[in-house]
């Protein structure tokens, strides 16, 4: 059945009979309304997941639609393809990636690359989202960078006392345990941890989402090795990883008020009298159309991602389907300070390539910015061989912006060279350079500040949204994840503070009663749009 959970050779006979189907199938010409739901959330991801949850635990039944397919982790340890042997599981609906070498069959896999002027973009794609295939850190950003980030959008003190830790405890993260960090597994973040002291740099064990309990069960040899051998931006065969689909999103569908659809991509909304009219495209896993049908929604929860959820909304402005929607829709976007630190000269083969992340370091530059520098490999044989991978997160301002393109998809559009963003990466600059200085037999490099995995904003709190998430002009739309980030998110990772603002987003949405019962019946089968 699709969205099971497939081998290495199931895969493979299976992606050439899609592309079979595909060239045979066509697309079914109905397009007619098939049901109501009282609120669809687009998007399973880390947003989408406590959206569901709680909206669970308030009594409301919700409709989660999500494009890719359901990943399920299973004894046979080969539900995710690995960077030593890549395949169609690794790339969303695309034969090549900017994290693979080589070509593989289209399939519905875990990352797509969205290239647009200046960036390229990763996005997760499948049920669970970013959690898939992310590193699961989970860090707090100090108050001077949140507010650097977020101006007065959202009060610090508030989300410090209330919604991180809600976050925290939704999550179940904890830092490397110390027998764990002690293994030969994890030889590669002890030499981190060292080489990072030894030059002055602050290093702490960040809160990851790993059940390290399984990670022990990976180094006794008893479970599949992932973790330990670098895996997790494809996904984590071994069942390590906390991912959404394994803990909230798990709990929400365990309420039995939350269904979750897989495979089902949204392709666009229309307001009506009465609600939403969300057209939605069924696919098979070679992206294939199975059929296209509408759902009736009296309340739309965007959990898409900024990309995703920043291009339905373009389409409805661009259609005039969604009324009332700004010229700034789309603005105020940036690429949360991703870059990429490769350490070399380091002996070959590396001792060890123990993962997702473990060590993180700690600067503030000279102009007073932020920078965390995460420690992680990236599980692909050919890079491991030489360097070892880290990830820088600094900030920088929000001087993208989203645009749609004649197809109807969406572009980032990025100025490396803006002064505010060479300032984030003077910031790395110097960070690398007091490691340099500090270790002469190692070489650090600034790679590129090219590719992001951390796209945030679009559809800015405050700015689009009122203090629920809720589109401005646009009653019974909410906006809950990564678009409502201005840019950046305080030098460090943005999944925390992903779920402390959909946690925010929907307790507020819920106290205020937008999810509470209505009295007129839903008809969107014969409406057409308000405008």
């Amino acid at each position: 059945m699709v969205g099971k959970n497939v081998s290495r050779r199931v895969f493979l006979s299976a992606a050439g009979a899609s592309v079979l189907t595909a060239a045979l199938a066509r697309p079914a010409a109905s397009t007619s309304l098939v049901e109501d739901a009282d609120v669809v959330v687009i998007g399973s991801g880390y947003a989408g997941s406590v959206a569901a949850l709680r909206l669970s635990q308030a009594g409301v039944s919700t409709l989660v639609l999500e494009r890719g397919r359901r990943w399920e982790v299973t004894s046979a340890g080969d539900t995710f393809c690995t960077g030593a042997r890549p395949d169609g599981r690794a790339a969303w609906l695309s034969t090549s990636s900017p994290v693979l070498t080589g070509n593989v069959p289209r399939y519905t896999g875990v990352l797509q690359a969205v290239a647009g002027a200046g960036i390229v973009c990763l996005a997760g794609a499948g049920v669970g989202g970013g959690s898939l295939v992310n590193n699961g850190v989970m860090m707090q950003p100090e108050e001077a960078d949140f507010f650097r980030s977020f101006g007065e959008r959202v009060a610090y003190p508030e989300m410090a006392s209330t919604w991180y830790p809600r976050a925290r405890a939704l999550i179940g993260a904890s830092p490397i345990p110390d027998d764990v960090l002690a293994s030969t597994a994890y030889a590669n973040a002890r030499q981190a941890q060292s080489e990072l002291a030894g030059a002055g740099i602050e290093t702490i064990r960040p809160d990851i989402a790993v059940d390290w309990s399984v990670v022990r069960q990976e180094i006794a040899g008893k479970a599949v090795p992932s973790l330990i051998d670098g895996q997790s931006i494809f996904g984590v065969n071994s069942g390590a990883k906390l991912s959404v689909d394994r803990t909230i999103l798990a709990r929400a569908e365990a309420s039995g008020r939350v269904h979750v659809r897989e495979l089902s991509s949204v392709e666009a909304l229309h307001k009506t009298a009465t609600g939403f009219q969300i057209t939605v495209r069924q696919i098979d896993t070679a992206g294939a159309t199975v059929r296209e049908y509408k759902v009736g929604a009296r309340r739309v929860i965007l959990a898409a991602g900024s990309l995703n959820t920043t291009r339905l909304l373009l389409r409805g402005r661009a259609e005039g389907t969604i009324p009332h929607l700004p010229s700034t829709l789309g603005t105020t976007w940036g690429t949360g300070g991703d870059g990429i630190v490769l350490f070399g000269g380091l002996p070959r083969p590396q001792p060890a390539v123990g993962g997702p992340a473990h060590i993180v370091g700690r600067y503030r530059s000279t102009s007073g910015l932020p920078v965390s520098l995460l420690n992680f490999p990236l599980g692909v044989p050919i890079i491991d061989a030489f360097a070892r991978e880290s990830m820088a997160v600094g900030h920088v301002p929000p001087v993208g912006h989203l645009v749609r393109n004649w197809s109807g998809g969406v572009v980032p559009v990025w100025n490396p060279l803006d002064p505010g963003v060479r300032a984030g990466r003077h910031a790395m600059g110097e960070l690398v350079g007091k490691i340099d200085a500090a270790l002469p037999d190692r070489s650090a490099l600034l790679s590129s500040q090219l590719l992001t995995s951390h796209p945030l904003g679009g559809v800015v709190l405050s700015d689009l949204t009122d203090q629920a998430g809720q589109v401005r002009g646009v009653d019974g739309l909410f906006v809950m994840d990564s678009s409502l980030i201005p840019g950046a998110s305080g030098g460090v990772p943005p999944a925390l503070t992903v779920v402390a603002l959909a946690d925010r987003c929907v307790s507020t949405a819920l106290e205020h009663g937008h999810f509470g019962p209505v009295s007129a019946p839903l008809s969107v089968a014969t409406e057409g749009t308000q405008s």
